[in-house]
């Protein structure tokens, strides 16, 4: 019998290495193709998805201990946090930042890690904001996914002569790292993504002409990915942090100048009245076989 003697007894007892190998070589060669590309095939898939976070920062570190206040930087790969707010200014608007817990705020479901996120409030009669700007360490390249945990719940009155504005809770991906007054989430923008008041479904403002996700606002919270495919197009998958439904959105134009880099994100609660917004949970990852070793 050419090639590999399966049933030489000799070879089974020294296991692989006593298999008699006879006949033509371009056989052989042939039979070890055939048992190897399925390995081959599989390295390659496992190499191509696996994911290093080279940032990430989450509530539960100690850093937040004390509280969330400017200029902590806590976690790894990101600039320390700024704020800028909106009203405040009276008996009667109030705003801020506050490391939440799923003791206190009974509304705290999915987006807390061991029960803590990072938490802002915005209500009053004014139009209230409170805006936290993070820079990254280095600008996104192609192939990073930035996400995060974003939770909320609806846009209720706190009071009856509230500013008419509507309200938005949710973050936004920025060239440069503008942050001297709150309306600077938008500055830069390559894309803004959130809740937005009168609306059923959550938006994303890109380059797209279509902002709908598609994606009905839940108050459980989402997990949100932005994977950068081109310097200026991306990939968006929006997970449900209740029912773990997912929706992708892939190719999509990213807004802003060609090419220009995202340098930094934004989070916010602009007039969320009664619902505090909660994060958690940031990340970059990057393909383990970009990273130089």
């Amino acid at each position: 019998m050419n090639g590999i003697d399966p049933f030489n007894k000799k070879g089974f007892d020294k296991g692989w290495s006593g298999f008699i190998l006879t006949g033509n070589p371009l056989q052989i060669m042939k039979w070890f193709s055939l048992l190897l590309l399925p390995v081959f095939i599989s390295l390659a898939s496992v190499q191509a998805s696996d994911r290093i976070n080279i940032a990430e920062d989450e509530a539960t570190h100690s850093a937040y201990n004390g509280g969330w206040q400017a200029g902590k930087n806590s976690g790894t790969g990101f600039g320390a946090w700024l704020f800028q707010t909106a009203g405040g200014v009276g008996t009667d608007s109030h705003c801020g930042f506050f490391v939440a817990t799923s003791t206190e705020q009974k509304d705290l479901e999915n987006a807390g890690s061991n029960g803590k996120a990072l938490g802002m409030f915005a209500n009053g009669v004014d139009f209230e904001v409170a805006c936290a700007f993070r820079s990254f360490d280095a600008p996104l390249a192609v192939g990073d996914s930035f996400s995060l945990l974003m939770e909320c719940g609806e846009f209720i009155k706190k009071f009856e002569t509230d500013d008419s504005r509507p309200g938005v809770i949710g973050f936004s991906l920025r060239t440069g790292a503008a942050a001297d007054a709150w309306d600077d989430f938008q500055n830069g923008a390559r894309l803004q993504f959130g809740f937005y008041q009168g609306e059923g479904n959550f938006q994303v403002f890109d380059g797209e002409a279509d902002h709908d996700t598609g994606v009905p606002f839940t108050a459980g919270g989402v997990s949100v990915t932005v994977t950068l495919v081109t310097p200026d197009t991306y990939n968006l998958e929006i997970t449900t942090l209740d029912t773990k439904e997912t929706k992708k959105l892939e190719g999509r134009k990213l807004a802003g100048d060609a090419g220009a880099p995202i340098d930094s994100f934004a989070i916010y609660n602009q007039d969320g009245e009664t619902s505090d917004a909660y994060f958690n949970g940031f990340q970059v990852s990057r393909v383990a076989s970009a990273i130089p070793r």
